[in-house]
């Protein structure tokens, strides 16, 4: 954790605590400097507790033990995301330094310390990472980016465990979006489908703060009746859509092929709710042979190991040809742990959403944890496929050679960050985060006009994404419809892997 500092943006000076009047001469002088003494204390308290209440972030405040509220990468939230926070301070500093015109954009995800929460930070760290590419090439033109003004500031908005203090970043957010000089002009990420989430773009649109999410696809987040939240990634219902078809397909070329429903009951996770609507709903469509009965838990309570004995027993009795599991990454794991006991072990193909990434372990995991989880998935004979939001494979597939933004993207992530080949881009979050960003970039530089000589606001931005034109995104084209969601954008339909490796099968549309 970063101790604390001091804030580094010009616009969020602390003011001190107004000096008391001095104490009436008719005192004695013993009491007068009692006084006085008590007042200089209160003062320094007062002070103190100023910069306690900011020495999390630029402008932030600390909420039970979460630091709540924007950073320029002068504070890091986590420890783990210190190496892109730093990336990302001194591309700030850059902007402010450059002379040229400039205006903020923030990257909201849920920042959290819980040691249950390893996977959520990974992904974040990832999502970042792509975040800060994107303002590399939007502020560098020899780097791809279309014109260099106004520059683009990068901010990193921690909205807490679970989104769960999206209340009080909402006001930073908005804040920042009213001033005259350098405003906010887009707010980009989002992090997981959760209730907070909605409630912050609920804030945000009614605001007219512009929002372009990057891995969050529940339904009901974009809106074709109240424009402000728009989306790179294909919704719940672009992948249920796409996998359903897939499913009809196979069921159609082999006889006697059944279909499974796994489902997780949590009514506050918006992700699995909406998953397993879309799915019933587009299964009944296509007239998708079921087998009847869901089979049920409910996470974020105690008992889900338990839940999914039950669950795994009953898949082994019904031994069907696929499940779609309506649930998250780090669940499907559960399940997979509990196939792989020597009563069940029964061959079987699981279809899932894109938070199947969640399936696996992050660095932070012991190699021995890694390890056994890996036994047991090949034990359980468990295959899973998942609708993924990006791949690399799928630029290429969907791209002329000569338009595939996806090897100066490889390259430019290996000059900052190091690494070979494809491996850490494989999963996606990277790429998300990107085209978040890029795509809210795009949209700024068209506000700006021909010459950039037009000040930018968020209102300005919100018109140039409305009636924007078509991005060429690395997680492939991205057209944003009247809902907010991209259009009829190609979906990459990926095998996990035992070893950690993201294998593209084929390319799916809903």
């Amino acid at each position: 954790m970063n101790g604390a500092v001091p804030p580094s943006d010009p616009d969020d000076r602390i003011e001190g605590p107004a000096v008391p009047p001095s104490p009436p001469r008719r005192w004695p002088r013993v009491a007068v400097a009692v006084a006085a003494a008590l007042v200089l204390v209160a003062a320094v308290l007062a002070v103190v507790h100023v910069v306690r209440d900011h020495d999390c972030a630029t402008d932030g405040t600390k909420v039970g033990g979460e630091c709540i509220g924007v950073s320029d990468g002068s504070y890091s939230f986590e420890s783990s995301l210190t190496p892109v926070m730093d990336r990302i301070k001194e591309a700030n500093r850059a902007v402010v330094k450059s002379g040229k015109p400039w205006v903020d954009v923030a990257y909201v995800e849920p920042i959290t310390k819980e040691q249950d929460q390893e996977s959520v930070k990974y992904g974040i760290r990832k999502e970042l990472e792509g975040a800060y590419l994107a303002q590399q090439q939007l502020n560098d033109v020899q780097l791809g980016g279309h014109g260099e003004v106004p520059q683009i500031r990068l901010l990193v908005a921690n909205s807490g465990l679970r989104s769960e203090q999206w209340q009080k970043l909402s006001q930073v957010l908005i804040r920042r979006s009213q001033r005259k000089d350098h405003p906010l002009v887009g707010v980009a990420g989002f992090g997981q489908s959760r209730d907070g989430t909605l409630d912050l773009v609920r804030a945000l649109r009614a605001a007219k703060v512009p929002m372009m999410g990057a891995t969050v696809t529940a339904d009901g987040l974009t809106d074709p009746d109240e424009v402000g939240f728009f989306s790179v990634s294909s919704p719940n219902s672009a992948q249920v859509s796409a996998a359903v078809k897939y499913l009809k397909q196979q069921q159609d070329k082999t006889a006697g092929y059944t279909v499974a429903v796994v489902r997780d009951r949590n009514q506050q996770d918006i992700y699995n709710t909406s998953l397993y609507s879309d799915f019933t709903r587009d299964a009944a469509a296509r007239r998708l042979a079921l087998d009847g009965g869901d089979l049920e838990y409910v996470s974020g309570i105690d008992g889900v190991s338990n839940a999914m004995s039950a669950v795994a027993d009953r898949v082994c009795d019904k031994h069907p040809d696929a499940v779609y599991f309506a649930g998250r990454g780090a669940n499907l794991r559960d399940f997979i742990v509990a196939m792989a006991a020597p009563d069940r072990r029964c061959e079987v193909t699981v279809l899932t959403g894109d938070d199947a990434v969640g399936v696996y372990y992050d660095g932070s995991a012991s190699a021995a944890t890694k390890e056994q989880f890996a036994q047991d998935w090949r034990t359980s004979r468990v295959t899973v496929l998942y609708t993924a939001l990006g791949h690399p494979a799928l630029p290429g597939v969907v791209y002329p050679a000569a338009k595939d933004p996806y090897p100066a993207f490889r390259d430019l992530y290996h000059q900052q960050f190091g690494g070979i080949g494809d491996t850490e881009l494989q999963d996606g979050q990277v790429i998300l985060g990107h085209d978040a960003v890029w795509t809210l970039g795009e949209a700024i530089r068209e506000a700006a006009g021909p010459a950039g000589t037009v000040a930018v606001t968020a209102g300005s931005t919100l018109n140039g994404l409305v009636g924007g034109n078509d991005v060429t995104g690395v997680s492939g084209p991205i057209r944003l419809g009247p809902d907010g969601d991209p259009q009829d954008k190609p979906i990459a339909l990926v095998r996990l892997e035992t070893d950690g490796r993201y294998d593209f099968q084929q390319v799916v549309t809903p």
